[in-house]
């Protein structure tokens, strides 16, 4: 018995007829597979099942987006957690180097040999190494956060990403959370010493510090650039995730709150 597997469920022919068993629409149309052609007009077939042909390319649109934003969803879960891992990896990366570095400079105040050249060659191969992965994270946060990396680069979007969890809890994070993202500890310490009824200031930032634009400007101007660029950061991981699409107005705002803050 012939059979074939549509978006909305299994087609088979019985007695010169099409029977449709139907299925959940969302799984029919991820095991949906026919590279031959239909010995069938497939919306006509779908009157089986739906009441009318409005209906059918109703529903249709419908699945196909569900469908398509899922996969979204995943590939995007995939690589934000690919870049995040590089960064773990990266920053431990750093570590070492510092360390060997350090262990290097000792060995060669005592004594130069073929064995402290080697030395030397190891540390720049791991330099290599690391200069590969910052270009793979940039290459690939570029790619699922465009207006992050717009407007604080592609290694500070990295560590809010890394902060978060996720593109997608970013995505859902308010500005306020964002400014501190990389201050928590500071942040609680600051708190606990509050509730004793002692004295003590919150952090007006976090990991965004490391950004020019925050960093450049005079301690009492940060916390209100920090603040501002925050609020940005907070629209563009939103449209990243959402849509993916770049906006380079936020990057020129965040450009502009950043020159008027110098000039006053």
């Amino acid at each position: 018995m012939a059979m074939w597997r549509t978006w909305f469920g299994n087609v088979r022919e019985e007695d010169g007829r099409f029977v449709v068993e139907r299925l959940d629409f969302i799984r029919a149309f991820r095991e949906s597979e026919n590279s031959e052609p239909l010995p069938f007009n497939l919306p006509d077939v779908g009157l089986k099942v739906f009441k009318s042909i409005e209906d059918y390319y109703k529903a249709l649109r419908k699945v196909a987006i569900s469908v398509t934003e899922e996969e979204i969803e995943r590939e995007l879960k995939r690589e934000d957690r690919y870049a995040i891992l590089l960064l773990k990896a990266l920053d431990k990366l750093n570590e070492s180097i510092n360390m060997l570095e350090e262990k290097l400079r000792d060995v060669e105040e005592v004594k130069i040999s073929d064995v402290t050249d080697e030395f030397e060659r190891s540390i720049e191969g791991l330099k290599s190494l690391r200069r590969r992965i910052e270009r793979e994270i940039e290459e690939i946060v570029t790619k699922i956060a465009p207006n992050l990396s717009e407007i604080v680069g592609s290694l500070i979007t990295a560590r809010l990403l890394e902060k978060a969890g996720s593109l997608e809890r970013l995505a859902f994070l308010p500005g306020s959370k964002i400014q501190i993202l990389g201050a928590e500890k500071s942040l609680y310490k600051a708190l606990a010493r509050m509730r004793r009824g002692k004295k003590a200031r919150t952090p007006k930032h976090g990991i965004i510090f490391l950004h020019p634009f925050i960093r450049n400007l005079p301690r009492k101007k940060r916390g209100k650039m920090a603040r501002f660029m925050a609020s940005k950061l907070a629209i563009a991981a939103r449209i990243d995730f959402f849509k993916g699409e770049l906006d380079e107005d936020l990057t020129e705002e965040v450009r502009r709150k950043y020159e008027e803050l110098r000039r006053s």
